[in-house]
């Protein structure tokens, strides 16, 4: 009976992944040549050693320097980052500083400082990344290249910047999964997630949904909340930003504990997608049980229970889906040095999922920006 299950959560799992791949083969999308003035949001805690360049980028793009402004919400930061904001502001009139202080109590974190930016921009257009990512010079003028009269959110590509060692290159390749999966589903019409790395939407969208005031008390939100809020309250079309001039990099996590811990904080609010998006979460679902039955099966061999067969023909299904995946996602983004992490990361991968689904269910809090979350 346990194996039989397993073998049609991998399968269903295994078709998930296939459902992906078809989408990754899609190149539709549209785009326009106006420029509407946009308000790129950058919200900073503690960001020293990274602010500096991401002001460079955003303060060095062809979109006309008139028909933009960079908010940079300092999020209650102990260390100089809101000197240095400061300092660049001297230097180019359309870098406006703003503190998260000045924003709702009912908001939590990076939703606080978002919000502050977001209700004093000017924009039609709201672009958002962090204040450890690195754009191209063509950023703003790509991203809003996508917005014709009936888009209202696209979604942007970010991957991770460094590939030096073998943690990095797991990260980066797990990285690259999840981006793959959220560009193909927004190319098929269904989209399951974003990155606040990298987002674009209209302020009309953003207001028409009441910001982030309905899901105020959630850790993230952010982004996915929002994409799902888009999705389900308004008729505005979604997309996905396929140009490589639109792709955000992002610095990689400093250890393994960092990398779990920052995937535990991506995966706290879950269960909201059980009324958001049926869907989604039922890939959620999938996932976490493809990789809990492994490692159920190993423990049972253990004590002598069950045989090898189905846990070898198990694995042997999601290697390769996974595998497909993984070859049409490096391919596509242009990332194949990353194919050389694929056996670690696909074993790194059963535990860490585990860990981390047991470790939200549990409600567990985790740092967040140096704050208990």
């Amino acid at each position: 009976m346990f194996a039989a299950l397993f073998s049609l959560t991998v399968t269903l799992y295994a078709a998930i992944l296939l459902f992906f791949i078809l989408g990754l083969f899609s190149t539709r999308e549209s785009r326009t040549e106006n420029q509407p003035f946009v308000s790129i949001v950058i919200p900073a805690r503690n960001e020293k050693d990274h602010i500096e360049n991401i002001l460079q980028d955003v303060t060095h793009q062809t979109y006309p320097i008139d028909y933009y402004e960079i908010i940079v919400v300092d999020d209650e930061s102990s260390d100089i980052t809101s000197n240095l904001v400061n300092a660049f502001s001297q230097r180019y009139p359309n870098v406006k500083p703003m503190s998260s202080q000045e924003g709702s109590p009912h908001l939590k974190n990076k939703k606080r400082a978002l919000d502050v930016g977001i209700r004093a921009s000017k924009g039609e257009i709201v672009l958002v990344t962090d204040a450890d990512c690195r754009v191209t010079s063509r950023w703003v003028e790509t991203m809003v290249s996508y917005f014709t009269p009936d888009v209202g959110f696209a979604i942007g590509h970010s991957q991770v910047d460094s590939n030096e060692t073998l943690n990095q290159q797991i990260e980066a390749l797990d990285y690259l999964m999840l981006s793959a999966a959220a560009r193909s589903t927004a190319q098929l019409g269904v989209p399951f997630a974003c990155t606040g790395q990298n987002l674009a939407y209209r302020r009309a969208a953003f207001d028409e949904v009441g910001g982030f005031s309905s899901f105020a008390d959630s850790l993230g939100g952010d982004d996915n909340f929002l994409l799902q809020a888009v999705r389900r309250k308004t008729s505005w079309e979604i997309v996905a930003a396929l140009d490589p001039n639109s792709f955000v990099r992002t610095v990689p996590c400093n250890s393994r504990s960092e990398f779990v811990s920052q995937r535990i904080r991506w995966a706290s609010d879950s269960l909201y997608f059980k009324e958001a998006n049926p869907l989604f979460f039922i890939v959620i679902v999938t996932t976490f049980l493809a990789n809990l039955f492994p490692v159920v099966f190993v423990i049972g061999l253990i004590f002598g229970l069950g045989s090898l067969s189905p846990l070898i023909n198990g694995l042997a299904v999601k290697f390769f889906a996974e595998g497909l995946m993984m070859a049409k996602a490096t391919r596509l983004f242009n990332n194949r040095d990353l194919r050389k992490a694929f056996v670690s990361w696909f074993l790194f991968q059963i535990p860490y999922i585990v860990y981390m689904g047991f470790t939200t269910l549990t409600g567990k809090s985790t740092t967040w920006g140096g704050r208990q979350s």
